[in-house]
């Protein structure tokens, strides 16, 4: 009896799939533009080239605003074509299928109150990246324009 269940045991882990296979990609370049406007907005473009090994279903980009702000407009291109997005919390799921192949990804998203205004003056800083994020980034430039001033 112990070696039918042995048996049927070994066949179950020979027959059905014991793991989910991960996709395989590496992020080799980001740009990143926030263009900052007097009323605290920020404008955001981004781009992400990805080197995908395998196949895979699209992208997963987390923004978790500060308090206080939010992320509004978020959408996804690739070459001009607009991608479909999933918003799961802070979680923008971009859809977008293929196999083995590097792809650009534009995202574009607004900041609402990304700024903090004085005064005399203003700031803005943001956690574009934080710790949550697990994959490693080869070149990655981030360019702050700040607001043209009217005369």
């Amino acid at each position: 009896m112990k070696w039918k269940l042995l048996l049927v045991t070994l066949l179950a882990f020979l027959v059905l799939p014991t793991t989910v296979g991960a996709v395989d990609f590496s992020i080799s370049d980001v740009k990143i533009k926030a263009q900052l406007e007097t009323d605290g907005t920020v404008r955001v473009t981004e781009q992400h080239t990805y080197n995908f090994d395998s196949e895979f279903n699209g992208i997963i980009r987390e923004i978790q605003p500060k308090r206080g702000a939010s992320i509004e407009e978020f959408k996804a291109s690739e070459k001009g074509k607009e991608l479909r997005i999933e918003k799961r919390n802070s979680e923008y799921r971009v859809h977008r299928k293929g196999d083995s192949e590097v792809i650009v990804f534009d995202l574009q998203y607004t900041i609402r109150n990304g700024m903090e205004k004085y005064a005399d003056g203003a700031q803005f800083y943001w956690p574009f990246f934080d710790r949550r994020n697990e994959t490693d980034y080869g070149n990655m430039t981030i360019t702050i324009v700040p607001p043209s001033i009217e005369s």
